[in-house]
């Protein structure tokens, strides 16, 4: 809509598409309840107040019966990906929630796909009532110590971030690099500046001089603080602080209770959910954290503005959406109740969302990128001398965390050297195979936590690279594991007494399916029974699973090339005796 006919339908010279009437309008703007109409032209608000001047005869009255209506909610962090579905089918029911607006970092597909794939997420982003901004990625691969199937430049960032649909650059998981003034990421983070765009972060447990080292290269948010003092400490230096309640990782218990006992102004506080299982959002969206939120003490005037305004001001999309303003689009949730946040229907760009049906196509090219050499039950084993016994270091998972912590431990070795996992105490094998077909690595060692008995788990989606991840009791059942994931291009298995008891199909870059939410949802239902027979008992145990080879986390990973420390940033032998 150009901005002359914009001033026209709010002077009343052009008429109103349809008018919003009897509702009580959650101005967060001035943290009030205003009693006012709505007048919408083109999906934007062209009016607020007695807009009858505005209407025509074929304008839309829609009559709202005294319910509130609030600003559509915004995602400021999450990689859809994590949804296993595809950005059209997440769209589905990220509006049927009152989601309007996300803030995407396609991290994950940037990794398989470089450069490509993320003008691919752009272009499919502007085909939708979802309004998809974007991050561009910032650091693919993640480290040097792992094998992506692509990598992301700085020449590649200044290509990209013209788009209109850029608010910013992505998590800035390098921090060794920022601080040792690496000149690629530097010119990356210039590159945004330059343009007066954010760069958002990720940066676990740093503090002190470090942490204002980071900060004055520019950074500005970060979602991965750990404790509270650690989130405060950020907060007080001048950093957003995004509070982070997704499918695996989750800060809202921790973090939001004691910034409310404590009177911390929320102003540059917002909500993100990073990773959000299907299974999770097909039960809600933003619109489960703003009940949360309430639920725990917060006005629900303070939870919205969390959900909405803040995120929009911090990606400098206040002008565009945020909130219930002339000249903003019409993203609307018309509320039964504000404090529990039911609500009645939704509407982006003025238009009800449901009935919305994806029918995006998508390139060949993206089904074909699983791409590694048949495994055998040797290929996955780790050995030692024979008939004796080694300490070796192992990886401990936590529920509802992607941090991991680092233990010793004593293994058997059998006859012919392969070291054996230890099931009285729950280490497991692990493995993660290169599957772009560019080293033909597999990084081998062992876990504690997952609690697998008699079977083993797989997945292609192993953060950030993507390569294969593979854990069992033993190396047979991991082998075919493996084997089948290769076989259905991409996704995720579980095998047990050398038998598939569950897959689910990700072919779109091994991420993705392209079925609707509901329908992976049902399948991964089927996969999550499937692990529980076999002894995990994780809350979400694929989402874990899959951050084991993400060698930016505390404190110890497993990539394709080997063990990796992340407190010393360097690859370690899995075998402390060796």
């Amino acid at each position: 809509m150009d901005i002359r006919d914009r001033i026209l339908a709010a002077t009343g010279v052009i008429k109103a598409d349809s008018i919003f009437t009897g509702g009580r309008i959650v101005n967060v703007n001035t943290k009030e309840i205003l009693d006012r109409d709505i007048a919408v032209k083109d999906g934007y608000i062209v009016g607020i107040g007695d807009v009858s001047c505005l209407k025509g005869d074929d304008t839309r009255v829609i009559d709202v019966g005294g319910r509130y209506i609030s600003p559509g909610l915004i995602d400021g962090h999450v990689h859809f990906e994590s949804s296993m579905v595809t950005l059209s089918q997440f769209s589905v029911p990220a509006l049927e929630h009152g989601t309007t607006s996300v803030v995407i970092d396609p991290h994950e597909i940037a990794n398989v796909l470089g450069r490509k794939g993320i003008e691919l997420v752009l272009e499919e982003a502007a085909s939708l009532p979802l309004n998809a901004f974007v991050a561009i990625s910032s650091c693919v691969p993640a480290t040097a110590f792992e094998t992506a199937g692509a990598a992301i430049s700085a020449g590649d960032i200044d290509s990209l971030i013209d788009n209109e649909n850029v608010v910013g650059l992505g998590e800035m998981m390098d921090y060794p690099g920022v601080l040792g003034g690496d000149e690629n990421k530097l010119s990356m983070i210039r590159a945004a500046l330059r343009d007066r765009l954010v760069v958002d972060g990720h940066c676990p447990a740093i503090s002190g001089e470090q942490l204002w080292g980071y900060m004055a290269a520019g950074i500005s948010t970060d979602h991965e603080s750990i404790e509270y003092e650690e989130a405060l400490e950020k907060l007080r230096l001048g950093m957003k602080l995004m509070i982070r309640e997704g499918s695996a990782a989750k800060s809202l218990d921790r973090f939001l209770p004691r910034l409310i006992e404590e009177g911390i102004s929320l102003e540059n506080v917002f909500f993100v959910t990073d990773d959000k299982h299907p299974s999770d959002l097909m039960k809600g969206y933003m619109d489960v954290i703003v009940r949360r939120a309430i639920a725990m003490g917060l006005s629900p005037m303070d939870a919205i503005c969390m959900a909405s305004i803040n995120t929009a001001k911090h990606y400098h999309l206040d002008n565009v959406v945020g909130s219930i303003s002339i000249g903003r689009k019409a993203d609307l949730i018309v509320l039964d109740d504000l404090e529990t946040f039911s609500i009645d229907s939704v509407y982006a760009a003025g238009k009800p969302v449901d009935g919305f049906i994806p029918s995006y196509e998508y390139p060949d090219a993206v089904f074909n990128t699983v791409q590694f050499s048949q495994v055998s039950e040797s290929d996955l084993q780790l050995k030692a001398g024979p008939d004796s016994d080694h300490r070796v270091s192992v990886i401990k998972v936590l529920p509802d965390l992607i941090l991991t912590e680092k233990e010793s431990a004593i293994l058997h070795s059998d006859s012919n050297g392969v070291l054996l996992p230890d099931l009285d105490n729950d280490i497991l094998s692990v493995a993660v195979i290169e599957r772009h077909g560019r080293s033909g690595n597999i990084g081998l060692g062992f876990i504690k936590g997952i609690g697998i008995k008699n079977g083993a788990i797989g997945q292609s989606i192993g953060h950030d690279s993507h390569n294969v991840v593979v854990t069992g009791d033993n190396h047979s059942d991991m082998a075919l594991c493996a084997n089948t994931i290769r076989e259905m291009n991409g996704g995720i298995c579980v095998v047990s007494d050398g038998k598939v008891a569950g897959k689910l199909e990700l072919p779109f870059a091994g991420l993705l399916s392209t079925l609707p939410v509901e329908e992976v949802e049902k399948q991964l239902n089927e996969l999550h029974s499937a692990v529980k027979s076999i002894g995990c008992d994780l809350p979400a145990p694929f989402i874990t699973h899959s951050f084991i080879a993400l060698p930016v986390i505390p404190s110890l990973r497993l990539t394709d090339m080997g063990l990796f420390d992340v407190e010393k940033f360097s690859l370690v032998s899995p075998i402390e005796d060796e």
